[in-house]
């Protein structure tokens, strides 16, 4: 070892024949040396290390900058033979010459010694060292939440033991996981009766008021039932006598939201009740402790009585909150109700006032709410820093909420509709992400619904400005990572898309849209095996999908060349995009089945002729021209299989007309 490099709570590097340490004049160096050391293989693509250190920025200074943060790492690390190791695809390191406590700590983990590596926890990641840098602040945000993830669950696990057997000997797994993690309840309680079985009733008491203290900064929240209830029993002398709960875990909840009631003689209100749901979709989706599930698409109509304890199994859901919009008074009522699915019992309920401006407020309130309640069940809390943002103009977010509503459609009326209502969002507020990565979005779809749209080059450039002026404003949204890496995958940037359809799966790994979006690119990107790993894990997360879940599916099964799946998928949204019309002609080709695939290639020629506003004739040539653009595959095999697929299916197509002429 020449190095030793500390990374928990701090970035340095320290040369161990002479104790220096070594200095970097820049942030982004210094961060280079620990990103490519927690590397698999010690190594990184160039285009990854790009995107993740200088996007938004254009890709030439990105280029540039990259061999400046290189050079600079060289000179640095010093005159020892090959340290840092380059070729024209990745960048390395020569990872024997480092000694490096995050990898120490992982190993620590590994070998069931959570103890020895909670010694080694001095912070987070990285410490104070973060350049200005949105993707490289998500890839840490990520990797930050892995280890403490890891580090607590390894704790809980140590603590669960110790309740099981009623030993209350050893505080060190409680005083850890409190250090760590303070609104662990779980740690808590344990501290709270060491205390009380050693008659020490202050020192108890101490510890629920840390409790109370940690929940309210942390999740703007309240002790659980659980630790209340033990409150009570200390207090009463009666703790000495009562067996402490043993608790099973069994994987983290899933827990689905029901699109709200909405009581109102203005039925120009009902879409704020979908946004109340989104947005506490959105906040109860970062907490990574359990699994938010979509309510399902059919099935369970909002407006009836549900059966939650069948609408549970259907679906897999262990929880579901359950709310009513009221605005029949002079002020708004939201009632939220925390419903268990085995049972159909409730486990919380309350009542919040509202106006029609602060569901975005009142969202996080209720996620803390949610929080606090399943605490019991959990065990622990491991969320996202940064969770709960801040409130920005609350007429801008209505308008987004608006668009991203008629952005669903997928229609040209609709699509003008939004975006004119997402640009008004943006310029009444400059800092909302949703609004720009929504905007690009429509931008860059554009050409799917409108074939041969003759501005869809100008409207691709600006939709790649607004995704990444998006991911520059909240690089923690999965949504913000979706769209751009759309965009990068439109530019051709292959490794540079498939970081941020990644990332986007690791910032929200339970959020089922985020999944299927990301299985398509990744199909797209040739990745076929993880886009099938994905896309079963988003039905799974929502067996009740809707229907644009089918759209996506129909792309992947294609490009893993399943053809007979993918028809079957196709042709449940036949009057869909005249894109997959053309996949469909392409997969009965590949099966050597002339007739189906003749009488589907006429059909998308007819779907898309009907839909051309295209300058040239829409032609066949022309048509399949359109068709390569819009689908960004990069994939050379993906791309070559839809290409003489449907090349094969027009030859069946012209040998079927030629023969009834005949």
């Amino acid at each position: 070892m020449l190095i030793q490099v500390e990374l928990m709570g701090a970035c340095r590097a320290v040369r161990l024949a002479s104790s220096q340490e070594l200095i970097f004049r820049t942030r982004k160096a210094r961060c280079l040396l620990g990103l490519l050391l927690l590397s698999p293989n010690f190594q990184v693509n160039r285009e990854k290390l790009a995107s993740l250190l200088w996007d938004p920025a254009p890709e030439d200074l990105a280029r540039s900058s990259l061999r400046q943060a290189l050079k600079e790492l060289r000179e640095v690390l010093g005159p020892d033979a090959d340290l840092v190791q380059t070729d024209r695809f990745t960048v390395g390191l020569r990872g024997a010459a480092f000694a490096v406590d995050a990898l120490r700590f992982r190993e620590l983990i590994a070998a069931g010694d959570p103890l020895a590596a909670a010694a080694l926890w001095q912070g987070e990641l990285f410490g104070a060292t973060q350049p200005s840098a949105p993707v490289f602040e998500a890839w840490l945000q990520i990797e930050r939440s892995h280890l403490r993830s890891a580090l607590t669950t390894a704790l809980t696990d140590r603590l669960e033991d110790l309740l099981a057997s009623n030993a209350f000997t050893d505080t060190r797994a409680a005083d850890d996981l409190v250090r760590i993690e303070p609104s662990h309840e779980l740690a808590h309680q344990y501290l709270m009766r060491f205390h009380a079985l050693r008659g020490d009733q202050s020192a108890a008491l101490r510890q629920y008021a840390q409790l109370e203290q940690a929940l309210a900064d942390e999740l703007d929240s309240e002790p659980s039932e659980a630790s209340n209830a033990l409150l009570v029993a200390i207090k009463g002398g009666e703790v000495a006598i009562q067996r402490a709960p043993v608790v099973h875990r069994s994987g983290p909840p899933r827990i689905t939201i029901r699109p709200p009631l909405t009581r109102s003689p203005d039925a120009s209100k009902d879409y704020l009740a979908e946004g109340f749901a989104f947005l506490a979709k959105t906040c109860l989706s970062r907490f990574r402790c359990w699994i938010v599930i979509p309510w399902p698409s059919s099935g369970y109509d909002s407006a009836s009585a549900v059966d939650f304890a069948a609408m549970g199994r259907a679906i897999d859901a262990d929880f579901a909150v359950d709310c009513v919009l009221d605005w029949r008074g002079a002020t708004g009522k939201l009632f939220v109700s925390l419903i268990d699915c085995r049972d159909g019992s409730e486990v919380w309920s309350n009542l919040y006032p509202v106006a029609e401006d602060a569901l975005q407020e009142i969202s996080a309130s209720v996620a803390g709410a949610v929080a606090a309640n399943l605490a019991s069940q959990v065990n622990h809390i491991t969320l996202l820093r940064h969770a709960r943002s801040q409130p920005g103009n609350r007429a801008a977010y209505d308008l987004w909420l608006r668009g991203h509503q008629l952005s669903r459609l997928w229609t040209v009326e609709a699509d003008a509709q939004a975006e004119a209502l997402f640009r008004q969002a943006i310029a009444l507020d400059p800092g909302l992400a949703g609004s720009r990565s929504s905007l690009a979005q429509i931008l860059s779809s554009r050409g799917l619904i409108q074939p041969g749209y003759p501005n869809r080059k100008e409207d691709c450039a600006a939709a790649f400005r607004y995704a990444q002026e998006a991911i520059a404003l909240d690089p923690y949204d999965s949504r913000c990572h979706v769209s751009v890496a759309w965009n990068w995958l439109i530019a051709k940037s292959s490794e540079r898309a498939n970081t941020h359809f990644r990332m986007a799966v690791d910032l929200n790994p339970n959020d089922s849209e985020t999944l299927i979006a990301a299985a398509c690119g990744l199909a797209m990107l040739g990745h076929v095996d993880d886009a099938r790993s994905l896309a079963r894990q988003a039905v799974r997360t929502n067996p009740i999908y809707p229907e644009y879940y089918t759209d996506y599916l129909s792309i992947i099964h294609f490009m893993a060349a399943d053809f007979g799946v993918m028809i079957e998928l196709a042709q449940k949204c036949r009057e869909g995009f005249p894109d997959r019309a053309a996949l469909v002609a392409a997969a009965f080709a590949h099966l050597d089945r002339p007739a189906e695939a003749a009488e589907a290639y006429r059909y998308f020629v007819a779907l898309t002729s009907a839909r051309w506003e295209g300058a040239r004739p829409a032609d066949q040539d022309a048509l399949e021209d359109w068709l390569l653009d819009v689908l960004p595959i990069t994939w050379p095999e993906g791309r070559d299989k839809v290409l003489k697929g449907l090349r094969l299916a027009r030859q069946m197509a012209d040998t079927g007309l030629s023969g009834i002429s005949a």
